[in-house]
């Protein structure tokens, strides 16, 4: 049996160690449920804003996709009409080829001998209204010779009547197949434009020419309309029309699906420069990519013209801000939920603190911390029970301060409080392991123990035995900050009990006795305690 605490419980009410654990539980146990809420709620968060992104760019892609096709429908029906117009086939006709010579005239040579001619006027004029009316930059025929006969706004000082445009590749593919289509740039105005071709056909099928619509790609913009960006993107990846000005023909091939990139049959087209194209790992919608340092969400809409297919890119870029918001939110919560954790664990520590001090005032000596009356009658008792159980038996040393009014009387109460404390402290350093001391009272304290049996009234002399291990411990010089003094000893009363033929109360009043019989015996040999210089 060990001795019983004798410990001070601070006022300052340090935590106990068991509600500073619970709370740090607590504590820690909030943050971790705290931490995985946020982020579940984050995650969720984050997946239907994905997925509302997703919905939403499918749908401008489907909706932007037809009106796109009706455009590229639009151009080349256009082209048809025009081919087949009466005039036009006419005026095909009579210049299919450019008449000997030709070559080596000017531009606007060219221009003023076919303009000279009121059939290329009424053409041009009708090329001009039409254009006009449907807003195309440009509609023009050329003859087998690749030079331009006619075209709209023909009467302007800017015109490309007699413009020569040997190797288009448009031009090559509406004489040989009956259509042709080409992107690129204009080579007067610089402007990206899309090029649809139709070749003119006699009654007998034969190929007298071409007619070519021209619509610039700032005009098909106009059409990329929507919350999202939208790009048309050729079959070498670069971007012909753009909805936003820093994609406009660069190149993205890394977004087209590998198997509808084609090398383009032009090497002198420019490819666009490439852009710095990323697909974003662990994605959860999947088709996100990191363009130019941006994260986008990207759908795919295939065109009815197949040379070109309709990217949609849903800009990613607010969520970044919205997961900072989603942490800040979690760890305000997180923070006030803790704040709560500590307060309510600083609560219930001083509760608990509390009912220890009160139990602890209850049960122990405030002066020297040591166990007090009570405890040491409840000790006694539980020592009974164990010596009854175990055949041992039980010792009772009272102790007696002797001279402890004059010490009192001589240096203040200050010093005697001071010596009681250090009386407690000596004897304590005399106990086996298993004894317990404790205050009775006043100058009065109590050895309590056990040792073995052995068939007599002390066995093995464990009384004296007691006895040679704790007077010599309050015997000499106690100094202190004010004085210092010898002090002779104090008188000790010790009894040895049989738990099954004696009381508790009877080993008591025999310890108390043997005090006083010894306090006698020193009285008539030992003196008050002598003052010596501090």
């Amino acid at each position: 049996m060990g001795r019983l605490p004798s410990q001070h419980i601070q006022h300052g009410r340090q935590m106990p160690p068991i509600v500073r654990w619970v709370t740090l539980g607590i504590a820690m146990g909030w943050l971790a449920l705290a931490a995985g809420l946020g982020w579940w709620m984050s995650q969720r968060l984050m997946a239907e804003e994905l997925e509302s992104l997703a919905a939403s760019a499918e749908y401008e892609a489907n909706m932007t996709a037809r009106v796109v096709d009706r455009l590229f429908t639009e151009l080349t029906s256009m082209a048809n009409m025009v081919a087949s117009q009466s005039q036009v086939v006419q005026l095909a006709a009579r210049y299919r080829v450019d008449p000997p010579g030709f070559a080596e005239l000017t531009r606007e040579e060219r221009a003023a001998k076919f303009t000279s001619d009121p059939l290329v006027r009424r053409v041009g004029d009708f090329m001009t209204r039409l254009s006009n009316d449907l807003r195309y930059a440009r509609i023009y025929m050329n003859n087998l010779s690749h030079d331009t006969v006619i075209a709209s706004q023909w009467a302007e000082p800017f015109n490309i009547v007699g413009q020569i445009y040997t190797g288009r590749a448009y031009l090559i593919d509406a004489l040989r197949d009956g259509s042709g289509q080409q992107f690129g740039i204009a080579r007067l105005n610089h402007t990206a434009s899309y090029f649809v071709a139709s070749r003119i056909d006699d009654a007998n099928d034969v190929p007298l020419g071409s007619v070519t619509v021209k619509f610039d790609a700032p005009d098909m913009a106009l059409y990329l309309t929507g919350r999202h960006m939208a790009l048309i993107v050729n079959r070498q990846g670069r971007v012909t029309t753009a909805s936003s000005a820093p994609f406009i023909l660069r190149n993205v091939a890394a977004l087209l699906p590998p198997d509808t990139l084609r090398r383009s049959d032009n090497d002198d087209e420019d490819p666009g420069k490439p852009m710095d194209v990323r697909a974003l790992a662990g994605s959860g919608l999947g088709d996100q990519w990191l363009i130019d340092g941006h994260p986008y969400l990207l759908r795919r809409q295939p065109l009815n013209n197949a040379q070109y297919q309709l990217l949609t890119l849903a800009a990613l870029d607010h969520l970044a801000p919205m997961r900072r918001q989603h942490f800040w939110i979690a760890s305000l919560v997180a923070g006030f939920g803790l704040v709560l954790v500590l307060l309510s664990g600083r609560l219930a520590g001083e509760m608990v603190s509390r009912h220890q001090e009160e139990r602890h005032a209850a049960r122990y000596d405030a002066l020297t911390a040591l166990p007090n009356r009570r405890a040491i009658l409840a000790e006694l008792a539980r020592y009974f029970a164990l010596a009854k159980r175990t055949k041992q038996f039980v010792l009772v040393a009272f102790i007696d301060l002797d001279g402890f009014k004059a010490i009192n009387d001589t240096y203040g109460h200050e010093i005697g409080d001071e010596f009681l404390i250090e009386v407690g402290r000596r004897l304590s350093t005399g106990l086996r392991a298993g004894d317990m001391l404790g205050r009775w009272g006043g100058d009065e304290f109590v050895v309590i123990g056990l040792t073995a049996s052995s068939g007599t009234d002390d066995p093995g002399g464990a009384s004296e035995a007691m006895r040679r291990r704790l007077a010599p411990l309050l015997s000499g010089t106690y100094a202190f900050a004010e004085c210092r003094f010898d002090y002779p000893g104090a008188s000790l009363g010790i009894a040895s009990a049989d738990p099954s033929v004696s009381s508790l109360q009877t080993v008591l009043k025999e310890a108390d006795q043997l005090m006083y019989a010894d306090k006698q015996e020193r009285r008539a040999r030992v003196g008050s305690p002598q003052r010596t210089e501090a």
